[in-house]
């Protein structure tokens, strides 16, 4: 497993500072979701040069970029475009970095319970522009949308075939739809899909983001069952809060809250790989 972070969690307005933290506090990767003009692709081209640059200088690579694409209804104007122009750009622009991976969501969700036809039509359509383009498409499970836990992003997966698509755990977005057990009970019926990971962590008790030890997931178990399970993929660091537990003392002054809990999440998740299995 290779470690990154999203550079917009070090930093959410300063890439170059990001990128700097990155390079210094020994990753080899970031993954792209935010520049300083707006959400990766839609960006201008040199804004995207310069950014691509800047990584390249740094001696760093790129695990993967998350547009956030379609977190719209399934039936908004805007999808027409976007199928037909953004997603292909994600997708050259992905490549242009080294990487043959896009991430997307499966729409905003409403009251049905199964994710209806439109939905799983739509992803597949997605899936398809996205092959023709020299990329793969994964399946980011997100509480507001179809596929809102791994479970339920499995459903849309395997309708359209594994061979396809595949799947961008998040078990802290699992945790805040609800999802009784991210880990180990849905992991178990889903690690099939996994091809990508994202590492965050949920307290249902206050309703936010938390710490990577002390949320509702058992990260140091379920590093231990990806060890244990085989998978080469990456471990991508996506802190999602800004806020310290009044007794946290991992904190350097010169950082923002932001960038001292993602320095203090890495910190925790290589002490996790290094643990005995």
């Amino acid at each position: 497993m290779t470690l990154s972070i999203f550079t917009d969690e070090i930093n959410r307005h300063s890439p170059e500072r990001a990128v700097s933290l990155a390079k210094t506090w020994g990753l080899t990767h970031v993954e792209v979701r935010s520049l300083s003009q707006g959400r990766f692709p839609r960006v201008s081209d040199q804004e995207f040069e310069d950014f691509r640059l800047l990584i390249a200088d740094a001696g760093l690579l790129v695990s993967g970029v998350s547009p956030g694409f379609f977190k719209c209804p399934p039936d908004d104007p805007s999808i027409s475009e976007d199928l037909s122009e953004t997603l292909p750009r994600a997708c050259e622009w992905a490549q242009r970095l080294g990487i043959n991976q896009v991430s997307s969501f499966a729409f905003r969700r409403d009251d049905t319970e199964t994710p209806p036809a439109m939905v799983i039509d739509l992803v597949g359509k997605m899936t398809e522009i996205v092959r023709k383009q020299g990329c793969r498409l994964i399946l980011e499970n997100e509480a507001a949308c179809w596929g809102s836990t791994g479970t339920e992003a499995a459903q849309i997966i395997r309708a359209i075939g594994s061979d396809k698509i595949s799947l961008c755990w998040d078990p802290g977005n699992s945790a805040r739809a609800g999802s009784a057990c991210p880990f180990p009970d849905e992991y178990e019926t889903i690690k099939d899909l996994i091809s990508h990971v994202h590492m965050k962590n949920f307290d249902p008790e206050t309703g936010s983001w938390s710490l990577i030890d002390r949320g509702k997931v058992d990260w140091p178990g379920h590093i231990a069952a990806l060890i244990r399970d085989g998978y080469d993929g990456y471990l991508v660091i996506e802190t999602h809060t800004d806020i310290s537990p009044d007794e946290f003392t991992a904190r350097d002054e010169t950082f923002s809250d932001l960038e001292n809990n993602s320095l203090y999440n890495l910190q925790l998740v290589r002490s996790y790989l290094n643990r005995d299995i």
